[in-house]
C-alpha cells in the first residue's frame, strides 16, 4: 500500500516534470538568450524568498497532522493558510518597498521593474505550495497526482503562449501571474468548504506550529541558497547569456528531487507517528526500504543521463546551449547522493535545529569554497569550478545526516543501509553503461545516438538487474507497485 502510494505521487511528478521540461524546451526557442537568463534570474529571487517565507508549513503539517485527532485537523489548516496569508502581504509590502527604493537610488537597475510583479506571484504560490501535502495527508494520493499534471498542464500552456505573445522577461512575469492565479482559486476553492467554513475545535497552537515550522523554514532558505550558490555568483561574475547557459546544465541533478519528495510525503508522516510511540525499529526498516529503493532509481539514471549529455542537450535545446553539458555532467553527480542524503528521520523526530545549524554550515563552506574556485581557476575552469563546489559540499552534507540518522536509531552506520544490494545496484548501472557508451564510437547523428544509447542502456539495464538480483521483472508485485492504478 506504501509503495504505491509513492509510485502514484513519483507518476505524478513525472508526468509533471515531462510537461514541465517542454517549457525551458519552447522558451529557448522563443526568447534571446539575454530575456531567458533575465526570467531565470528572477525565478532564482523568488525560490529564494519562498523557502522562508513558507515558514516550513508544508513539513510542519506532515508533522502534526498524523499525530492529530481528525476534529482538531480544521484549526491546523486554518492556522496554516492564516501564516501563509500574512506572509503573502508581507513578501507583496516588502518587493513593493523595494521597486521603490531601486527607483530613487539606482533607477537603472535590471530588475527593477520586475520586483512589484515579482512580489505578487510569489505571495500568490505561497498560497499554493502546501496543497500537494495536504491532499497526500488525506489520503487523497491520486488527487495530488492529477492536481500536480494540472498545473503544469496550465503552465505549459500559458507560459510558451505569454512568451509568444511578448518575448521578454515582462511577458513571462505576466504569464505566471496568471498561472499562479487560477492555482490560488482552485486551492481555496477546495480547503474553503472542507475547513474554513465551519467553526473549529481545540485550542490553537501556533507557538508550537512555528517552533517547529520556522527553523525548517530558515533550513529549506539555506538549503536553496546552498543548492543554488553556484548560481548566484555566475548571476554576479558573468553575463545573463552565459547564466542562461550555465542554467540549463543546472537543470536537471536538482528537478530530480520530486522522486524524493514523493517518497517523503508518504513516508515521513508514518515516521513520525512511529517516532511518537517509540518504534525506531519499524522507522530503521522503513528508512533502509526505502534508500534501497531509490538508490535503484537514481543510480541508473545517473550513469545513463551521462551517456546521452551530449545529444540530450543539443536536441532539446539547440546547439546553442552545447555549452551546458560540462555543467550538467559534473551535477549528475549530486543523483548517486539522493538516496542517502534523506532527512526523513531527523525531520519526524522532530531534530529540525540540527537540520539548520547543519545546513548553514554546509551554505558556509560552499560559498567559500565556490569563490576560491571562481578566483583561482581560469578559462573555463572558472565557471566549471562553480558546480564543483555544490557537488563536494552535497556529499558532505549526506554524510553529517546519514550520521546523525544512525544516531537517532541507536544503530551502527554499517546497518543504516543495505550497503551489498547498493553496491550490486551500482555495478549493474555501470555495466549496463558500457554497450550504451560504445555507440559513441560509431559516430552516429544526434538524434540516433540519443535513441539508440536510450534504449540500449534501458535494455542492458534490464537485463543485468534481472540477472544480479537487482530487480525482478518476473515478479507481478513489482509491476504492481510500478503501476498501482
Amino acid at each position: 500500500m506504501l509503495a504505491r502510494k509513492v509510485a502514484v505521487l513519483i507518476y505524478g511528478r513525472a508526468i509533471a516534470f515531462g510537461l514541465s521540461l517542454a517549457i525551458p524546451i519552447a522558451l529557448t526557442r522563443l526568447l534571446i538568450r539575454d530575456e531567458y537568463g533575465t526570467y531565470q534570474q528572477l525565478v532564482l529571487v523568488y525560490v529564494s524568498i519562498q523557502a522562508l517565507l513558507l515558514l516550513g508549513t508544508p513539513q510542519s503539517l506532515q508533522y502534526f497532522f498524523p499525530r492529530m485527532e481528525a476534529a482538531e485537523r480544521p484549526q491546523l489548516i486554518r492556522q496554516t493558510w492564516g501564516l501563509l496569508g500574512l506572509a503573502s502581504l508581507f513578501v507583496i509590502l516588502l518587493f513593493g518597498a523595494a521597486q521603490g527604493m531601486l527607483e530613487v537610488w539606482q533607477p537603472s537597475h535590471p530588475l527593477k521593474q520586475y520586483l512589484l510583479l515579482l512580489g505578487v506571484y510569489t505571495g500568490l504560490m505561497l498560497l499554493v505550495t502546501p496543497f500537494q501535502n495536504l491532499l497526500v495527508l488525506e489520503d487523497r494520493a491520486k488527487a495530488a497526482m492529477w492536481t500536480m499534471i494540472g498545473f503544469s498542464l496550465l503552465d505549459l500552456v500559458v507560459l510558451p503562449l505569454a512568451a509568444w505573445l511578448n518575448p521578454s522577461a515582462m511577458g513571462m512575469l505576466h504569464g505566471i501571474l496568471i498561472t499562479a492565479t487560477i492555482k490560488v482559486l482552485t486551492v481555496l476553492a477546495y480547503i474553503f468548504p472542507r475547513y474554513l467554513r465551519h467553526g473549529v475545535s481545540g485550542a490553537a497552537f501556533m507557538r508550537e506550529q512555528l517552533a517547529y515550522g520556522i527553523p525548517v523554514g530558515l533550513t529549506a532558505l539555506i538549503y536553496v541558497i546552498n543548492l543554488n550558490i553556484d548560481k548566484y555568483l555566475v548571476g554576479i561574475f558573468f553575463s545573463t547569456t552565459i547564466f542562461a547557459v550555465y542554467y540549463i546544465g543546472s537543470l536537471w541533478s536538482p528537478i530530480f528531487g520530486w522522486i524524493t519528495q514523493s517518497a517523503a510525503q508518504v513516508v515521513t508522516p508514518r515516521m513520525s507517528a512511529a517516532h511518537k510511540e517509540g518504534r525506531l525499529s519499524d522507522i530503521e526498516k522503513l528508512y533502509s526500504e526505502s534508500v534501497h529503493t531509490l538508490a535503484r532509481v537514481f543510480l541508473p539514471f545517473a550513469v545513463g543521463l551521462a551517456i546521452i549529455a551530449q545529444p540530450l542537450i543539443v536536441f532539446l535545446f539547440t546547439a546553442d546551449y552545447s555549452g551546458a553539458v560540462p555543467v550538467f555532467m559534473i551535477y549528475l553527480l549530486l543523483l548517486p547522493s539522493r538516496p542517502f542524503s534523506l532527512g526523513w528521520v531527523l525531520m519526524a523526530s522532530g531534530q529540525t535545529r540540527f537540520l539548520f545549524r547543519l545546513a548553514s554550515s554546509m551554505s558556509i563552506i560552499n560559498v567559500i569554497l565556490s569563490y576560491t574556485l571562481l578566483v583561482t581557476l581560469e578559462g573555463d575552469m572558472r565557471l566549471l569550478g562553480i558546480p564543483v563546489a555544490t557537488v563536494v559540499v552535497a556529499w558532505l552534507s549526506t554524510i553529517f545526516v546519514m550520521r546523525q540518522t544512525a544516531r537517532t536509531l541507536k544503530i551502527p552506520l554499517s546497518r543504516l543501509c543495505p550497503w551489498r544490494a547498493i553496491a550490486t545496484a551500482t555495478l549493474v548501472s555501470l555495466l549496463a553503461g558500457v554497450p550504451a557508451a560504445s555507440l559513441w564510437v560509431i559516430g552516429l547523428r544526434d538524434e540516433i545516438l540519443l535513441a539508440g544509447g536510450l534504449i540500449v542502456y534501458c535494455l542492458a539495464f534490464l537485463w543485468l538487474a534481472s540477472r544480479f538480483g537487482v530487480l525482478d521483472i518476473r515478479d507481478r508485485k513489482t509491476f504492481q507497485a510500478l503501476w498501482p492504478f
